[in-house]
């Protein structure tokens, strides 16, 4: 979404607001402000520097990554409150699972990106996000938004039993027109933002609502509300392989 995650109290978004649900999602940068740093919520404290993991034990609160491309990729995972520097990344090889591990009450995102992009201290805000939050009771809300961009598919699921899944698994990027591509810093091809200051950039949100759905993703703040919840506080996750990725 336009963010990224809720509270069990309700949703805050940038723009209009969503049914309440689990998760909370807003970002400093996300009506469009410069937010370097951003500024740290009251309980957390930006990271100076991102921690980089192999891949954490596997218990506790996280989310799975299963890297389904066939080479090497980053994954940055970002707070809310701290867009220019990511809690912490790790790479994972292609076919590949790692899980990461995240503190009580996290609310934040997971991107696909490169250490060239994503930890020189400025927002990379241009990519398919996974969003989740921990609530008070330790379970985990989640979804995918390609409201601030989308640079490939990910699929994501509930991991207690209760077979939930939302996210998307083909390719929706070779096949977009041509207004509606836009370039990350790395030249990879992807489709933009569908929400911006000014409101809904319709051409690339009519596409994606098209091809992807809004029971599928957020695809904009004004359709459907695609979150799902695992009560054991873990999700699992897929990210996918497209040729134009350099």
């Amino acid at each position: 979404m336009f963010a990224s995650i809720i509270t069990l109290a309700g949703f805050l978004a940038a723009a209009t607001a969503l049914p309440a649900s689990g998760l909370y999602r807003a970002n400093n940068t996300a009506a469009g402000a410069a937010g370097a740093a951003g500024a740290a919520s009251a309980d957390w404290a930006c990271s100076g520097s991102s921690t980089y993991t192999e891949g954490d034990s596997d218990q506790g609160k996280g989310v799975w990554i299963k890297n389904s491309d066939s080479q090497r990729r980053g994954f940055y995972a970002y707070h809310n409150s701290c867009d220019a520097v990511p809690f912490k990344h790790i790479w994972i090889n292609g076919g590949d699972t790692r899980f990461i591990s995240f503190p009580d009450r996290w609310e934040g995102r997971i991107t696909r990106g490169d250490d060239g992009s994503n930890l020189n201290g400025q927002p990379q805000l241009l990519a398919t996000w996974l969003e989740f939050s921990l609530d008070q009771n330790g379970w985990i809300w989640g979804d995918v938004s390609l409201i601030r961009g989308t640079d490939g598919a990910v699929r994501i699921w509930t991991s207690d039993g209760s077979n939930q899944e939302r996210g998307f698994s083909q390719n929706v990027i070779d096949s977009a027109p041509g207004n509606v591509v836009a370039y990350k810093p790395n030249g990879a091809r992807v489709i933009m933002n569908t929400e911006g200051p000014g409101g809904a950039i319709t051409p690339a949100r009519d596409y994606l609502l098209n091809v992807v759905g809004a029971g599928n993703a957020y695809i904009d703040d004004a359709h459907g509300n695609p979150v799902i919840t695992s009560t054991n506080g873990r999700f699992g996750t897929e990210c996918y392989n497209y040729p134009w990725w350099l």
